[in-house]
């Protein structure tokens, strides 16, 4: 029963991510939502192979027809097998890549918040909110993102950014360490960014970890911009992808966007967007010479395939500047 599990818990216990996944309460909600899920997004064979028709006449189901669907959902089946085994896993309907989204068996000794440990406010809302983000974060996570979460700290995340095409950080990599603090989800997550060159390559992310955006309450913001009933961390990592890393960084420093438009701000922007490929290129060394363990694997192939793309790129520049 929960109980035991309280109990337990309140004996100095990490926030685990079995005890979220093994609540009555929890695992009834999940089965509802699975069988909506299977009901609205699975088709039978027969509605899988229908063709349109501009008749009423119903177009015969052959049995090619249903053993190419039967084959697809055994392909979709053993997909799904190959995520790692958790609660977690098993009660969440599968949309994004599994190596997008991964929960891992204990959060590393390195991460950001791995020493602050606490006790919920409101223990069994914690719980339903932190089930509601990953399955949220497990069906839709942008391209360019990957997520870690931990069975041993339920509390905690790690956070990979792929730089957006068609701005200064493109193809690089960024790392964040989140923790789903005592009084989630009244209040915002900490979010800290783990910088690999020295100074800051943005405005809003500092050298000693703190991101500067409103859903976090560390910039100024209103209405939908702060952190609300409604707020999740999936709307924190889209707005750090596309609020941040943006093609013009110099305009996110407060008061500089009131140079948008004149021929000084142009220049400053272009002057800054120099200075951020040469933090890029220090940045990208020093990943690929000290990869942080929990992203060694999607580093390398990363780089495998934009490591030469960048080079290139940024050959291409240096001789437009000469």
């Amino acid at each position: 029963m929960y109980t035991t599990n309280t109990e337990k818990y309140y004996k100095g216990e990490n926030l685990n991510l079995s005890e979220v996944f093994n609540f009555d309460g929890l695992a009834e909600e999940t089965k509802k939502l699975e069988q909506l899920n299977v009901q609205e997004e699975q088709p039978t064979a027969e509605q899988a192979v229908k063709t349109p028709t501009t008749s009423d006449e119903k177009q015969p189901v052959t049995d090619e027809a249903v053993a190419r669907v039967e084959a697809n959902e055994e392909t979709a089946s053993k997909s799904h097998a190959s995520v790692v085994s958790t609660p977690i896993e098993s009660n969440v309907s599968l949309s994004v890549p599994t190596e997008y989204f991964q929960v891992l068996p204990t959060a590393p000794a390195g991460h950001k918040f791995q020493l602050t440990i606490f006790h919920p406010n409101n223990t069994q809302q914690y719980y339903k909110a932190v089930q509601r983000e990953h399955r949220m974060l497990k069906s839709s996570l942008p391209p360019g993102v990957w997520v870690k979460v931990f069975e041993d700290r339920m509390d905690l995340l790690s956070v990979m950014i792929e730089g957006p095409k068609k701005t200064p950080y493109e193809d690089g990599l960024f790392f964040f360490d989140i923790q789903l603090g005592r009084d989630y989800p009244k209040s915002p997550p900490q979010c800290s960014y783990i910088s690999y060159c020295s100074d800051r390559l943005n405005p809003n992310l500092y050298e000693d970890g703190k991101v500067c955006v409103s859903l976090l309450g560390t910039w100024a913001g209103r209405d939908s911009e702060v952190w609300g009933p409604n707020s999740t961390l999936l709307q924190v990592i889209v707005s750090i992808q596309g609020l941040i890393l943006v093609p013009e960084p110099y305009f996110n420093e407060a008061g500089y966007e009131k140079q948008k438009g004149t021929q000084q701000g142009s220049e400053n922007s272009r002057m800054y967007n120099e200075m951020v490929i040469i933090k890029m290129v220090q940045s990208s060394t020093k990943l690929l010479q000290q990869p942080p363990e929990l992203f060694r694997h999607e580093i390398h192939e990363h780089w495998k395939v934009y490591g030469f793309p960048m080079y290139e790129r940024i050959k291409g520049w240096m001789e437009l500047s000469n």
